[in-house]
C-alpha cells in the first residue's frame, strides 16, 4: 500500500481540499454497494424458480454483501474526517452525529416490532433500541428486530472515540499515518485467519455463511468477532479517517484502476477459494480502502483544476448518495413483509430480476420521503437547541 500512497513529503499540516464541498464521486459510489446489501439480504429468500438462477444470485450477492457492509464501515471514519477537517469536533458533534441516525432507526425499529414483535426475544428487542446489540455474540440477539440495525452498534462506537482519536492523529506526521493505516489494515486481515486456525467449538449454519455457494458451518463467535463485534469493526472505520487525512494532504492515488482491479481480484477469489471467515471482509479491505482515497483524491483533483462534477451524469446520480442510510434501514422491514405477507418468491429468470430491482426502488422511493418528510424537519426542529447547548459548553 505504501507504495502508491504519494510520499515525496513527510511532513503536512495544511489540506489541499475544500470539505464543504460534497464528494460526488463518493456520493454516487454509495449507490452500488447499497444495492448489494439488499440484494445480498433477498438472496436468503428463493427469489427465482430455476435452481440454476437462484444458485447463481445467491453466490453472487451472499459474498457481495458482506463487502458492501465493509465498504460503509470505512466510509463512516471517512465522511467524520472530511467533516471535520476545516471544524474540528466539538462539543455538538456527538449530538449532532446521533441526530443523524437515531430518527431513522427508532422508527424503523418501531415499525418493525409493531408488526413482528412477537418474532423476537425480549433482551433482543432492547439491545438493537439501545444501539448495544453488536456487543451481544448471540444472532438472536443482534439480529433481533431490525436485523440491518447491528451495524449501529459499531457507529455508536466510532462516535464516542472519533473526537479524541481525531485530534491525535491530525498532529502526526504522514509517516505515522501511514504505519497507523497498514497496522490497522493487517488486524483486519490477520484477525480472520488466525481464528481459522483455531478449534471451532459450537457452530451452527446459516443462509449467511456459504463458501461458493454453499451452506457452512462456523462457529458462532468467529463470524461475531470477525463481523460484528464493534470494537472490531472500529479499525475498519479508523482505516476511513486515516485515509481521509492522507487525501487532504495530497497524499494520495487519484487512478481508481487499480483498486477497483484489486477489488474484482478479491472478488473472484472469494468465489474460488476464500473460508468463508476471509470473505466477510479481510480479502476486500485493501481494495476498498485504496478507491475509497482514490475516489475522492481524483475529484479534489478536478476541483484543483476548476473543473465541477454537479452538472455531470455523476453529480446527478451523486444527489440520491444521501438516501442510502434509509435505504439500509428500511429494507428489512420490506423483506419481512415479503416473508410473511406477500411472498413474492419463485418466479422466472426476468421477472425476478424485475422483482429485484423494484425491491430497490421501492427502498429508494421510502427512503427519500423520510429523508424529506421525517428527518430533516426533527434535524431542523432539534439543531437550533444542540447549537445552543455546544455554544454555552465552549
Amino acid at each position: 500500500m505504501v507504495s502508491i500512497v504519494k510520499s515525496n513529503r513527510t511532513e503536512a499540516t495544511s489540506s489541499v481540499a475544500r470539505p464543504s464541498q460534497q464528494l460526488t464521486y463518493i456520493a454516487a459510489a454509495r449507490l452500488l454497494p447499497s444495492f448489494f446489501i439488499l440484494a445480498s439480504h433477498l438472496s436468503f429468500q428463493r427469489v427465482f424458480s430455476d435452481p440454476t438462477a437462484q444458485a447463481v444470485y445467491y453466490r453472487i450477492f451472499n459474498p457481495a454483501g458482506f463487502n458492501a457492509v465493509s465498504f460503509f464501515i470505512v466510509l463512516s471514519g471517512f465522511i467524520l474526517a472530511w467533516v471535520c477537517d476545516r471544524r474540528p469536533p466539538g462539543r455538538d458533534f456527538g449530538p449532532k452525529r446521533l441526530l443523524r441516525i437515531l430518527p431513522v432507526h427508532f422508527l424503523s425499529w418501531a415499525l418493525v416490532v409493531c408488526l413482528f414483535g412477537v418474532m423476537f426475544s425480549p433482551p433482543g428487542l432492547l439491545t438493537t433500541l439501545t444501539l448495544l446489540a453488536g456487543w451481544i455474540p448471540d444472532h438472536n440477539v443482534y439480529w433481533a428486530a431490525n436485523a440491518p440495525s447491528w451495524t449501529l452498534s459499531t457507529e455508536l462506537l466510532l462516535y464516542l472515540v472519533f473526537p479524541a482519536v481525531y485530534r491525535f492523529v491530525a498532529r502526526r506526521s504522514d509517516r505515522f499515518l501511514r504505519a497507523a493505516l497498514i497496522g490497522m489494515v493487517a488486524v483486519v486481515v490477520l484477525l480472520p485467519i488466525a481464528l481459522i486456525a483455531l478449534p471451532d467449538g459450537a457452530v451452527f449454519a446459516n443462509a449467511a455463511f456459504t463458501e461458493r455457494g454453499q451452506l457452512v458451518s462456523v462457529s458462532e463467535w468467529k463470524y461475531w468477532l470477525v463481523y460484528v463485534f464493534p470494537l472490531t469493526r472500529l479499525f475498519e472505520a479508523l482505516c476511513g479517517m486515516l485515509i481521509c487525512l492522507m487525501v487532504l494532504r495530497g497524499r494520495w492515488m487519484r487512478s481508481v484502476l487499480l483498486p477497483t482491479g484489486l477489488l474484482v481480484l478479491a472478488i473472484v477469489v472469494e468465489e474460488l477459494w476464500a473460508p468463508v471467515l476471509l470473505t466477510l471482509s479481510a480479502l476486500t479491505i485493501v481494495p476498498i480502502v485504496l478507491l475509497i482515497g482514490a475516489l475522492a483524491a481524483k475529484e479534489i483533483a478536478k476541483w484543483d483544476r476548476g473543473m465541477g462534477t454537479g452538472r455531470s451524469l455523476i453529480g446527478r446520480v451523486s444527489a440520491y448518495g444521501k438516501y442510502t442510510f434509509g435505504i439500509y434501514m428500511y429494507q428489512w422491514l420490506f423483506i419481512l413483509v415479503c416473508q410473511q405477507y406477500l411472498r413474492p418468491w419463485n418466479n422466472g429468470t426476468v421477472t425476478g430480476v424485475l422483482l429485484v430491482l423494484a425491491f430497490y426502488a421501492t427502498c429508494v422511493a421510502v427512503a427519500m420521503l423520510s429523508y424529506r418528510f421525517f428527518e430533516t424537519p426533527i434535524n431542523n426542529f432539534i439543531k437550533p437547541s444542540i447549537a445552543t447547548y455546544a455554544k454555552k459548553q465552549g
